[in-house]
């Protein structure tokens, strides 16, 4: 009883789901033609990185879809070098992924933040990527899709797929590590098949920029339905410009801790 009554009070979180839901369409798609010139991504490989994440951002994935778009993402960096997409990363996502963080996202965080929230970003795109992202917003924990690295290059296998149950697990993971009580906490997603068993693992759901089916099912469920749209507004601007230079000064501890995450080849995928 002595050690129950010690326990700290449990304390509310936010999720995030990135693509389509914090910011604006596809982080892989706005990578892409860098990632090409960077020489990380062939011709071929890219222009079918476009087709797909173009789709992706108009009109969002089936379950069947995602897993190929993610199996197809392990292709991509089979052989590439662990620390330089990290370097990449790095380089990259305040260019051109940070500028597409919605400003109602962004308040939406500050407001989770003013009420002593946590706030986590949890993504199907890869890790890599995501952990960074992480690091600019500067928010408490990202959990994103994993891939096997051996001496020191990605193998091209997936690990860990964070989409569907993985998204619903790693919510529940996050609040047993870091005492979160999750009917007190807020999720927000847009993907019916990705994003639903994270949203119904939470006492807060939101509907953002929805799918057809995710919105017609908040709708029934009493969810708020809610539009992210504008880019570049004051406080994105404001933030952003903040955020940038976070980046320039990031620790190399900091990118460090990012590269375990990155290596983290502990639990294995279990949906494929």
């Amino acid at each position: 009883m002595v050690a129950e009554q010690e326990q700290p009070p449990r304390r509310a979180a936010a999720f995030f789901d990135v693509d389509r839901t914090l910011l604006r369409g596809s982080s892989l798609l706005h990578v892409a033609r860098p990632m090409h010139r960077e020489g990380l991504l062939s011709s071929r490989a890219m222009l079918h990185s476009l087709i797909v994440q173009a789709r992706f951002s108009l009109a969002g994935f089936n379950e069947v879809q995602i897993r190929d778009a993610v199996r197809g993402a392990g292709d991509i960096v089979t052989g590439v070098d662990v620390e330089r997409l990290i370097r990449f990363a790095k380089h990259v996502m305040p260019l051109y992924v940070a500028p597409l963080v919605f400003d109602e996202a962004l308040r939406r965080i500050s407001w989770h933040r003013e009420r002593g929230d946590l706030v986590f970003l949890v993504s199907s795109s890869p890790v890599a990527f995501i952990a960074v992202l992480g690091e600019v917003l500067g928010v408490d924990g990202v959990t994103a899709t994993e891939a096997e690295v051996r001496d020191g290059r990605y193998t091209g296998r997936i690990l860990r797929l964070c989409h569907g149950k993985g998204k619903a697990e790693a919510v529940r993971e996050a609040a047993e590590a870091n005492h979160i009580d999750l009917a007190a906490s807020y999720a927000y997603g847009d993907s019916f098949a990705s994003d639903l068993l994270m949203l119904e693992a939470v006492g807060h759901p939101v509907c953002v920029n929805g799918d057809r089916l995710l919105t017609a099912h908040a709708r029934e469920m009493g969810w708020p339905v809610e539009r992210f749209e504008r880019i570049g507004g004051g406080v994105a601007a404001t933030s952003l410009r903040r955020l940038a230079r976070r980046v320039v000064t990031m620790s190399r501890p900091a990118m460090r801790r990012a590269g375990i995450h990155v290596r983290n080849t502990a639990r294995a995928l279990r949906e494929l």
